[in-house]
């Protein structure tokens, strides 16, 4: 199956749909599926802005409201996850899943479905450990705190997604990094590309800790990431029973030096022994023949610009949106309208920030820490772009083994002209050929196992709810997925026969015969509508009845 990946993608999904059809036309090839790796704001019209977080001056509606209205339609099946910058409030009404629009799938605040067999996981959202172990007490309208909160990622996303099995053919999804992920890869590249990322590369404080451990545990073949605008390929050797691996990077390494032979001609360069050795084809941006080859240009076949947006729907490239900023700085008193005090942290003295360290304070950018530390205001920026404590290598000194199974990570950079934003690879799925149809998409029984087994210790506030041990856990889980399995699920009757009729059927169970997209709010140009208003929608219901479990997210008021 020939897969497109992108990183963040800020709003430009027509752009991004004309690049894929582009590299079809220049490559006489079909793109079956593509996947968004976060930051795609779901705006239906400006009213979603007020649960976007970022600032005013940045605020752009993007190209998504033209989908979500009908007026175009997505031209391949799109799965997306969250990043941190999204409306917030669409993405809360399908936290366990559902149609942004049609052909545009959300994985919700964590999720795993199957694409022709191959499993698709995703967790939404960025790490801060002060909200990790918290409930999903935002609700909308969001304050300014909550505005930021709603989208750090919680223990409860993870700990349900540790309970999938290993399994080949399988393919995750992230905003931010796994920490240590950096030391898989072209280390000293990355932070020759992006030096103020080098303190955190050096200290292991680099990306999210529950991924590493979601990382190690699903050992998944891909796993791609976004969130901080910048191309980055690693090969991770998970352990094996005996031992664990050394953080070699051969496999990394053989494949650079094949770019570096190529790298005056790079359309040259053969994309499918590439793709053997990292897990990618192509990228949209073909540097020039004097590019530095240590940038893990490990593609580089499609030299087509991205199509530019205009007009006010477009995303112009100085909008740079990406979370990640300690909340220690939250209470601080603001000074003057033009800077911030910040108290005595670490040994040294406060002192008054820019601007960019202002707008970290709604925006939480990757970017925007550039800026800041470019100024010398490094200090404002601490914990930003990773933890606050380091994380020790898990495979560092230690014996290399040849029989644990290997993740090829992939992150990419935001969607604008001259970033490496797109790659295409062949993936292998189990599912027999798809020749030129559409691939099929349907639920994971050990997902829908898993949501209905811990829907009970879903929180809605500030405290979250404890989890049994983990072999408790193992065994409701367990339970659950044998119920499926001689039960069934309740869905609608495939022909059609009784409207409205549900039946109780077993096996693989299409996602679009249960969840059909309805649009709740309504799009840029109808009437009506609220910056401040909640809707129950139809697709979390059917979902939730589809598991007989009730309905927690947004639920119909009594009576209604």
């Amino acid at each position: 199956m020939r897969v497109a990946v992108q990183g963040c993608s800020h709003g430009c999904l027509t752009q991004i749909y004309d690049s894929i059809a582009q590299y079809e036309v220049k490559k006489s090839t079909k793109i079956h599926l593509l996947l968004l790796c976060g930051d795609f704001q779901a705006l239906r019209s400006t009213h979603d802005f007020a649960s976007l977080a970022v600032p005013p001056k940045y605020q752009s509606l993007g190209t998504f409201h033209e989908y979500y209205s009908g007026k175009r339609v997505a031209p391949i099946l799109t799965i997306v996850i969250g990043g941190n910058h999204e409306a917030s409030n669409y993405m809360w009404e399908l936290f366990h899943g559902g149609w942004l629009a049609p052909n545009i799938y959300y994985l919700g605040a964590a999720g795993s479905v199957r694409v022709n067999g191959l499993r698709i996981v995703g967790a939404s959202g960025i790490y801060k450990s002060h909200d990790y172990n918290k409930g999903y007490f935002e609700t909308v309208p969001y304050d300014r705190s909550t505005l930021r909160s709603v989208y750090h990622i919680r223990k409860y996303a993870i700990e349900r997604l540790k309970l999938l099995p290993q399994e080949a053919n399988t393919i995750a999804m992230s905003h931010d990094w796994p920490t240590t992920i950096a030391n898989h890869g072209d280390k000293n590249g990355l932070i020759r590309r992006k030096p103020f990322f080098r303190e955190e590369v050096e200290t292991n404080t680099l990306g999210s800790p529950p991924l590493l451990d979601l990382l190690r545990t699903l050992q998944a073949d891909y796993w791609f990431s976004a969130h901080l605008h910048v191309k980055f390929a690693a090969v991770y050797e998970h352990a094996s029973s005996a031992s664990v691996t050394a953080p070699t990077i051969d496999l990394v390494a053989q494949a650079i030096e094949e770019v570096k032979a190529a790298s005056t001609n790079p359309d040259e360069i053969d994309i499918d022994e590439i793709d053997e050795e990292i897990g990618t084809t192509s990228a949209p941006v073909i540097p020039e023949p004097s590019a530095n080859p240590d940038e893990i240009s490990i593609e580089d076949e499609f030299d087509e610009p991205a199509a530019s947006a205009t007009g006010p729907s477009g995303n112009p490239d100085e909008i740079t949106i990406d979370d990640e900023f300690d909340d220690d700085i939250d209470n601080v008193p603001a000074g003057p309208a033009e800077t911030i005090v910040y108290p005595r942290k670490n040994g040294v003295d406060g002192r008054r920030q820019g601007e960019a360290a202002q707008e970290l304070q709604v925006d939480e950018s990757v970017d925007l820490v550039e800026q800041a530390r470019l100024k010398g205001d490094a200090e404002a920026t601490r914990g930003v772009i990773g933890t606050s404590e380091p994380v020790v290598d898990p495979l560092a000194n230690t014996e290399s083994t040849a029989d644990g199974r290997v993740t090829k990570f992939l992150a990419l950079d935001k969607c604008g002209p001259g970033k490496e934003f797109i790659q295409y690879l062949d993936v292998p799925a189990p599912s027999t050929s798809i020749d030129d149809g559409p691939p099929r998409l349907t639920f994971d029984p050990h997902w829908l196992a898993i949501t209905r087994a811990l829907h009970p210790y879903l929180s809605l506030e500030i405290a979250s709810k404890p989890f049994p041990p983990r072999q408790q856990l193992d065994q409701m889980v367990q339970a659950e997925l044998k119920r499926i399995q001689e039960e069934g699920l309740l869905v609608p009757s495939a022909e059609g026969v009784e409207p409205g009729g549900l039946v109780w059927e077993k096996g693989d169970i299409d996602i679009g015969r249960v969840q059909k997209f309805w649009p709740t709010a309504p799009a840029q140009g109808e009437p009506g509508g609220s910056s401040t208003a909640w809707y129950t929608n139809p697709q979390t219901e059917a979902f939730c009845g589809m598991l007989q479990i009730p309905n927690r997210i947004n639920p119909a008021p009594i009576g209604v």
